[in-house]
């Protein structure tokens, strides 16, 4: 019978466990109901205080799938389990856990142990487990003990390189996940925006300051940065809408580097409009890359990617946000795997590298004669700046809202004639008998 999985914080998850006792049928009835609420859940250990039972029993199991899994452990049932011997080298993995669905951690432990205690039916056992087995082992043995993988979370201390919005999303999912410390949040502090005497900092400034967290506010990457740096001793850089090129001697300092978010399918679309860029080409499909960073633009080795559909009524306000979203998640999944080893870098395909260039207020002119497919890209990618707009009879009006009918031609649905608000386009027709249309080819 498939038993009911409780997840943390359930307080018998922390209640001491007994002894088996007695081996009868109820202990192999219950034996039975773990093992099969294990393999229904995918799981490859579980203790009986993950099912409401207090008591000194561990199941385990893993079959692997391909050549790349882990070496296999057969089912294995262990009651009273203590670890006699333990290697003194340790190494750290990323560990899931039934309790807490969806969520890994990096856990530091011994390679190798020696378990004793009892069968399913009372005789003593003696298991050597190494690697992965003796990783499962120890983890469902803490179970017994009232420990749970969170607590032997090791945080590892971050700085942050960022500037713009982009960056929002993903700082916020750092500060929130307890295996990072983050010591410094830098940002660019030339990037301010004067609105009469009032001077508004960076967005990531002040979301920083509203989490407490340590801004180090930068004119140049110079000297006196680099010192501070390596004073913070980090293990991490992340980086994301910063604005400026890391050089080398920065990015060796942290222990494993520095690791970039980029809202693009690496290497397409490298540099600084990735998300304009890939709307105006048409692309199909568009996602967000972790790399870890190297002296080039873009071009540093890739530890994940995720994809996601370019739809046709996507503009660059919505892919932002939505990529900015993604990018924070896919960081967070990434990270462990690429702390603890587990995930190696790879290379990018030279050959298939593009990369974008940064757009003026020109860039989102058009005329009478630009096709009817660049205007209607060019409305969704640069929404809201720096817009698309026609000068016509002395008079810049911009087109805020097209789309095209079941013939395939652009109708106009919105804009906004120069010195007055936005307004429906059949209404600005009638105010100026001014006709935008534009060619199909």
């Amino acid at each position: 019978m498939k038993l009911e999985i409780l997840t943390d914080p359930n307080p018998i998850l922390r209640k001491p466990t007994e002894e088996v006792a007695r081996f009868d049928m109820e202990l192999q009835t219950l034996i039975d109901d773990m093992v099969e609420t294990m393999r229904a859940n995918d799981g490859i250990g579980l203790a009986a205080p993950q099912v409401g039972v207090s008591k000194k029993i561990v199941v385990c199991e893993f079959e692997p799938t391909s050549k790349n899994d882990y070496p296999g452990f057969p089912l294995t049932v262990i009651c009273n389990p203590k670890i006699k011997t333990k290697s003194n080298k340790e190494c750290k993995m990323v560990e899931g856990c039934l309790s807490f669905p969806g969520i890994g951690i990096m856990v530091k432990r011994p390679k190798d142990v020696q378990v004793v205690g009892l069968d399913r039916y009372g005789k003593p056992i003696e298991i050597e487990a190494d690697k992965l087995f003796s990783r499962v082992m120890q983890h469902e043995i803490d179970h017994l003990n009232s420990t749970l993988m969170i607590d032997h979370i090791e945080a590892a201390d971050i700085v942050f390189f960022s500037t713009g919005k982009f960056g929002l999303k993903t700082l916020e999912a750092l500060n929130s996940d307890p295996q990072y410390r983050i010591r410094a949040v830098v940002t660019d502090s030339k990037k301010l925006k004067c609105r009469g005497k009032n001077i508004e900092s960076s967005p990531v400034k002040e979301l920083a300051k509203k989490l407490g967290l340590n801004v180090v506010e930068i004119t140049s990457l110079d000297e006196e940065f680099t010192k501070k740096l390596k004073k913070l001793k980090p293990d991490l850089g992340v980086v994301i809408d910063f604005g400026y090129i890391i050089p080398k001697y920065l990015f060796e300092i942290p222990k494993f580097g520095i690791v970039n978010v980029h809202p693009s399918l690496l290497p397409k679309y490298r540099g600084p409009t990735p998300i304009q860029s890939s709307i105006l080409d048409g692309a199909k499909k568009t996602g967000v890359t972790i790399i870890k960073i190297d002296e080039g633009v873009d071009s540093g080795p890739i530890l994940s990617q995720a994809e996601a559909r370019l739809t046709k009524s996507a503009n660059f306000e919505i892919l932002y946000d939505y990529l900015a979203e993604a990018g924070a998640g896919l960081l967070l999944d990434t990270l462990p795997y690429y702390l603890t080893h587990e995930l190696k870098p790879t290379n990018q395909n030279e050959a298939k590298a593009s990369y974008s260039k940064m757009f003026t207020k020109k860039d989102g002119e058009v005329t009478l004669q630009t096709p009817a497919v660049e205007v209607e890209r060019k409305i969704k990618a640069f929404y809201p700046w720096p817009g698309v707009y026609i000068n016509l009879n002395n008079l810049t009006i911009q087109i805020t809202a097209a789309h095209f009918d079941r013939e395939k031609n652009l109708v106009i649905d919105r804009v906004k004639p120069a010195g007055k608000g936005e307004m429906n386009y059949d209404d600005f027709k009638r105010g100026h008998k001014i006709l935008l249309t534009f060619p199909n080819s």
